[in-house]
């Protein structure tokens, strides 16, 4: 049996210590030529931005929930690009990245406003280059939005992996289809809360730390924390629907696997592709692993340079 096509095995591959004692070379040489600034939207939200600038086209990429610049999934396809002669921008959208200290409300995926002015203000700082945006689970979710933005119209292309499409049957997915998954979500969202309510002495939230699932948490986040009256509300506020496929008008590419624990796959199939935004449904993968070898090389990811490097081309 290859446990590669698991989509388990493939998903908890992905994120094991291996590969970041392979990755750490990688990352010490793309953080060394990265500089660091903290961005200011319009509605006081701070986030970090990490960017090269040596060439004239740029990828700006987005991790999953909680995720960080040095995500293990992030910097294998971020180290291909840079090769092939791409600028790399990593994007830490509030709290992810250990920056719970930059703001005190709490990360909400209903609200990218921050994030389109933080993609706005790299538009307008390389008017000249090739932009293209890249996101990983809940930020290929967030990737799609911003590309169907209103005031997003100077991107080459966006490329998403596994992203969430429906926010409640992913959650449920997370919290039903392995332990070792709801652990590593939970464990992950109590410990940004327990630094949250240390740095900031933020009032009744140490309850949330009792609960035993992701639906759990959830829905006392939501209750108390949000402006939102119920989950259903919470959800469809970021779910990815027909309407936002149809808004985007650049070139998009959408990877996801039939055997994501995590995100299933149903409902983007659910939704029509377009002139502009093409699905790319593959049978093994797993949850932003894409692994074909215990060398951690990525087929998909090699594609995906190939596809943004020739991207005038086609």
């Amino acid at each position: 049996m290859n446990l590669l096509k698991n989509g388990l095995f493939n998903t908890l591959l992905a994120s094991s210590p291996l590969r970041e004692i392979q990755q750490k070379p990688i990352r010490k040489k793309l953080n060394k030529i990265s500089s660091k600034k903290v961005f200011t939207s319009s509605n006081s939200q701070s986030i970090e931005i990490f960017e090269t600038d040596l060439y004239r086209k740029k990828v700006i990429f987005f991790p999953g929930w909680l995720g960080h610049k040095d995500s293990k999934y992030l910097i294998p396809l971020a180290e291909l690009l840079h090769i092939n002669n791409f600028d790399i921008i990593r994007v830490h959208p509030v709290d992810h990245g250990n920056t719970e200290h930059l703001n005190k409300d709490f990360f909400r995926a209903t609200d990218i406003q921050t994030l389109i002015e933080a993609v706005q203000s790299i538009g307008n700082k390389y008017q000249d280059s090739e932009i293209h945006l890249i996101g990983f689970s809940l930020g290929g979710n967030i990737s799609l939005r911003i590309s169907a933005s209103n005031s997003i119209d100077f991107l080459k292309s966006t490329v998403v992996l596994s992203p969430v499409i429906n926010p409640k049957i992913s959650m449920h997915a997370m919290d039903n289809s392995a332990w070792i998954l709801k652990k590593y979500f939970l464990d992950k969202w109590r410990k940004t809360l327990k630094r949250k309510i240390k740095l900031h002495n933020v009032v009744n939230a140490e309850e949330a730390l009792k609960y035993k699932n992701l639906e759990q948490m959830t829905e006392f986040f939501t209750k108390n924390f949000s402006p939102h009256n119920n989950v259903d509300e919470l959800f469809s506020g970021y779910a990815i629907t027909q309407n936002t496929i149809n808004q985007i008008r650049h070139k998009t590419l959408i990877y996801s696997s039939y055997d994501d624990p995590c995100v299933p796959i149903e409902p983007l199939l659910k939704l029509d592709q377009t002139e502009h935004v093409k699905f790319k449904p593959l049978e093994y993968g797993g949850h932003c692993g894409f692994i074909d070898d215990y060398k951690f090389s990525s087929s998909v990811y090699d594609e995906i340079v190939g596809r943004i490097d020739c991207i005038e081309l086609e």
